[in-house]
């Protein structure tokens, strides 16, 4: 378990790049960001060879050349005017930046390096922001975390004539590294990130951070707590179902902003099995967990000036003599009676009860994100979330932020005449109901442990399947922490006015 927490702390780089050794060997890189409306410095196009002036002048995005002393690369910014869609899917500078940044940076990081020089030519803090979390993010892959951490050996230097961009670079630092400790998580093999192990790393990441409280409810005290859905969960697993709650208190008297993640670390379907194909990811269906992790981490390392409660749903929902049944008949923490129709249908069963802890202190809003169901996936594919909320001010917000980060999502319709569905014979609710809009009744299952908390859930993928953009590889996505992040430094911006 030290291991684990060890190489968790250990996945950052932007904070240390001036501090890496000059390589011994591979190429001198530079590498030259062109912001959108900047022109190109006339030594730079001078010095390019003729098949890289013609492209310079198309605007191609990548232009890249080798030269006596160095391999240069120019990256080119473009003002995209939003056609659709109300914007939301046009690149933000942030995001054209951090994509761009990101897939150049992968490239050059994998065919050796001796030293690297980046430098933004552009007066837009959003996009310098965003360049530098794409090397943040492209930085990382699981392979050179765990099981022994692997150090960067080049010297790279990172510029821009934004005056204040090394504070800028601290603040892309802090968020890059919070993406990609929710990705470590998702990324860790099941059989070491068991219920209590998750519970332990979470308590070993933040415990001893300022303003910051943890925690954490075993079973014994679940069952004191009459949690019976998360009980019944995790009853089956070797290891037990938890609740990790961190407290973080950076501002004043406020009421509080909650978060709470599905945090199921592994689903193998309980006694509704899953086949093996869709069993092989299934130490993903912790990654809602895992971005309210990586959201935590920057809140607390960013010092953030608001009250945050950050709540973690943990169980693995395996099979045994003891696994709850189609049919069993549960009592939620609120009361709530709960017909199981299929226990494949967990992830909802185990936030409710939490988010009924969350929604007992009358946080200011509460939200969660959980890879909760397959059908949002048929219906807007793994890299847009879909969101639902019963606040049309909170869903515009968070709308305002997915798109600014480039952490897009889509708003879904919580449909009034779908609850009918969720009725039960025996009890106040089935957990789960067959046929068409499977992610529109799993939400408002939801719903109805808010306490009418003006409420937002996110149903994500949390995985990307082939490297792009920032992403050197399949693995975990960290998908709505950029987007959360933004969110709250609004906020926060509007409780100092």
């Amino acid at each position: 378990m030290e291991t684990i927490s060890e190489n968790s702390a250990q996945i950052a780089w932007l904070k240390n790049h001036k501090k890496s050794p000059v390589g011994k060997i591979g190429q001198t890189v530079r590498v030259f960001v062109i912001g959108r409306g900047a022109k190109i410095p006339g030594p730079l196009s001078k010095s390019a060879p003729a098949h890289a002036k013609k492209q310079l002048k198309e605007k191609s995005s990548i232009v890249k050349w080798q030269g006596p002393k160095a391999e240069t690369w120019v990256l080119q910014l473009q003002v995209i005017d939003p056609v659709d869609h109300y914007g939301m899917f046009t690149p933000s500078p942030y995001s054209m930046a951090r994509d761009l940044m990101g897939a150049c940076f992968r490239q050059i990081i994998n065919g050796g390096l001796k030293s690297l020089t980046v430098e933004h030519l552009g007066d837009d803090e959003d996009e310098f922001m965003g360049l530098c979390v794409g090397l943040e993010m492209a930085q990382y892959q699981f392979k050179k975390v765990w099981p022994k951490k692997s150090k960067n050996s080049f010297k790279c230097s990172i510029k821009s004539r934004i005056k204040n961009y090394e504070s800028l670079i601290k603040r892309a630092g802090e968020l890059g590294e919070a993406v990609n400790f929710s990705r470590y998580l998702v990324d860790m093999p099941p059989n070491l990130l068991q219920p209590q192990d998750y519970a332990k790393l979470l308590k070993d990441t933040f415990q001893n951070k300022a303003k910051t409280k943890v925690t954490i409810w075993n079973e014994q005290r679940l069952k004191k707590e009459d949690m019976g859905l998360h009980i019944a969960v995790g009853q089956a697993a070797m290891q037990g179902p938890q609740m990790v709650h961190v407290e973080y208190r950076g501002g004043g008297k406020e009421k509080p902003f909650a978060f709470v993640g599905k945090g199921i670390t592994f689903d193998a379907g309980g006694l509704d099995i899953k086949p093996a194909a869709g069993m092989r990811l299934m130490k993903k269906d912790m990654g809602g967990s895992a971005s309210v992790a990586g959201l935590a981490h920057w809140v607390v390392n960013s010092k953030l000036k608001l009250n945050c409660d950050f709540y973690f749903a943990i169980a693995e929902n395996s099979v045994g003599s003891n696994s709850f049944r189609p049919g069993d008949v549960l009592t939620a923490r609120n009361g709530l009676t709960v017909e199981i129709h299929n226990t494949d249908a967990e992830g909802r069963l185990v936030l409710a009860d939490v988010m009924t802890v969350a929604a007992e202190k009358k946080p200011q809003l509460l939200i969660d994100i959980a890879t909760l169901t397959g059908a949002i996936k048929h219906g807007l594919g793994g890299g847009t979330p879909g969101m639902f909320s019963n606040s049309d001010n909170l869903a515009e917000s968070l709308l305002k932020s997915s798109q600014k980060r480039g952490d897009v999502c889509w708003r879904m319709p919580l449909v009034p005449e779908e609850k009918s569905r969720l009725r039960s014979d025996v009890a106040d609710m089935v957990n789960c109901t067959s046929g068409f809009g499977g992610a529109i009744t799993a939400a408002l299952f939801l719903q109805a442990f808010t306490k009418n908390v003006p409420w937002a859930h996110f149903d994500i993928y949390g995985w990307v399947d082939s490297a792009k953009g920032p992403y050197a590889s399949s693995g975990g996505s960290g998908q709505m922490v950029q987007a959360l992040s933004a969110f709250l430094k609004d906020q926060e911006s509007n409780e100092g006015n």
